[in-house]
C-alpha cells in the first residue's frame, strides 16, 4: 500500500537521484542522464514553498510529486523508480495528485510533460494545449492542461 510523506531539506538529492534514475527507465544515455543530474537541483525554498510529496512503498520511496500554486498551477513533477513503473502505481499517485489538488483548490492544472510519459497523461484525460522549448534538453515538450472534477 502506498503512503505519502512531506519532503523535507534533507531530501534534495533523494529528489534530483530519484528524478535521473526515473528518467533512466526510458533509455536516455548515461551522459545524458549525468548532465541532467549535474545541472538539477531542488533547492530549500522549492521545497518550502509548493507541495512536494514522497511517494513510499512501505518504508521505501518509489517516487515523489511536486505541484506548484501561482499564477498558473502546475503538476512540476511527477516521477517513479524504474522498479514502481507498470505495477499500477502511477494511476494510484495520479489519484493523489488530483486528491492533493482539491485540498488546494486547484480545479486545473499544466504539466509540461517528458515525451514519454505524454500518453499516460492524455489516457488520464490530459488535453495537449501546446510544445514547450526545454533548453536544458535541446528539445520540445509537450504542453498539457488537466481538468480536475
Amino acid at each position: 500500500m502506498l503512503h505519502y510523506i512531506d519532503a523535507e531539506v534533507k531530501h534534495v538529492d533523494l529528489l534530483r537521484d530519484t528524478l535521473i534514475e526515473s528518467k533512466g527507465y526510458w533509455g536516455y544515455s548515461h551522459e545524458q542522464l549525468e548532465i541532467w543530474r549535474a545541472n538539477l537541483k531542488f533547492e530549500e525554498e522549492y521545497i518550502a514553498r509548493n507541495t512536494v510529496k514522497l511517494v513510499m512503498e512501505e518504508s521505501e520511496v518509489i517516487g515523489f510529486f511536486a505541484i506548484v500554486q501561482g499564477d498558473v498551477d502546475e503538476l512540476d513533477h511527477f516521477w517513479l523508480l524504474p522498479n514502481a513503473i507498470g505495477k499500477g502505481n502511477g494511476n494510484l499517485v495520479f489519484e493523489q495528485i488530483l486528491s492533493e489538488c482539491k485540498m488546494l483548490g486547484i480545479y486545473e492544472f499544466y504539466i509540461i510533460s517528458d515525451p514519454d510519459a505524454e500518453g499516460f497523461y492524455l489516457k488520464k484525460g490530459a488535453l495537449k494545449v501546446g510544445e514547450v522549448y526545454s533548453e536544458p534538453q535541446k528539445r520540445m515538450l509537450p504542453k498539457l492542461k488537466y481538468s480536475v472534477e
